[in-house]
Parts: structure tokens; sequence; C-alpha cells
């Protein structure tokens, strides 16, 4: 269920916006909700901001690195979700890295979805954004243990 709540904005700021919604491909009042949904994540959750992806969504990252919160949940689930080791790994302090798992418990979908649309990503998927892109081929030799 959905509720209006009206609002009065200055002129300026009705116009940012709009253009902040034409840029997201957005209504001005789909926009309005997206950032009053997003302010009250950010108040309800500390480390937590958003921020424009390239994909020109937005999406939930912690606050003072580069990293989305799905990508410090994903590192976790390398770590068993063990907090304390994710904290050790990214040198972050505990409290940081249980924002992430704070916010991805009460957004799992959002968490969920990020990490599948990563984990589907293949040469194909890289050769239609990066058409430059070139795959090079390393022989297992090279890895091996016994040279």
């Amino acid at each position: 269920m959905s509720q209006v709540v009206s609002t009065t904005l200055p002129d300026n700021t009705a116009e940012r916006l709009k253009k902040l919604a034409l840029s997201l491909g957005k209504t001005p009042g789909e926009t309005s909700a997206m950032l009053i949904e997003e302010s009250l994540r950010e108040a309800e959750f500390t480390y937590i901001e958003f921020r424009n992806r390239s994909t020109g969504d937005r999406q939930a990252y912690m606050k003072g690195s580069n990293l989305a919160v799905w990508q410090v949940i994903m590192l976790a689930q390398n770590y068993d979700m063990n907090c304390e080791k994710v904290a050790q790994h990214l040198v972050r302090t505990l409290e940081w890295v249980q924002a992430a798992f704070n916010y991805a418990e009460n957004y799992p979908d959002e968490i969920n979805e990020a990490i599948a649309d990563f984990q589907a990503i293949d040469y194909t998927a890289l050769q239609q954004i990066l058409p430059q892109i070139e795959l090079k081929t390393v022989p297992k030799e090279i890895f091996s243990k016994e040279q």
C-alpha cells in the first residue's frame, strides 16, 4: 500500500529534482520517493550511503570506500559470514562491517540480486560493455607449483 505525501519545494529544488529525475529516467514523484527511501535507510544504517552507478541506477555503498554493500557481503560469504575476519581482510572496524551485515539482513533481496547480477557477468557480457576487451588465455602450467 502507498500513501500520497504532498510537499512544497522551492523553485530551485524542484528544478534540481526534475533534472535528477530526467537523468534517472524517472518521474519527479518516483525520484522523490526514491530519495526519501534512501535518506531513511541512511539514517537507519550507519556507514551506508547511496550513489549513482554507471548503469544509471543507484546502489547502497559503504561510506568511506568504493565498496557496495553487496561486495562486502559477497566477500563475507567466503569467510562464512564471520564479521571479524571480513573486518581484518578489509582493514576496517568491526562496526563498519557490521553495518553491511545489518543492511543485508534487512534488504536481502536487493543484496542477493546484486550478487547474482555480478556472478552472471561473463566474457560475452563484458564485450558488450567494453568492446575493446581481448580474451587472453594463460596456460595452467604457469600456475603449477612444480616449477
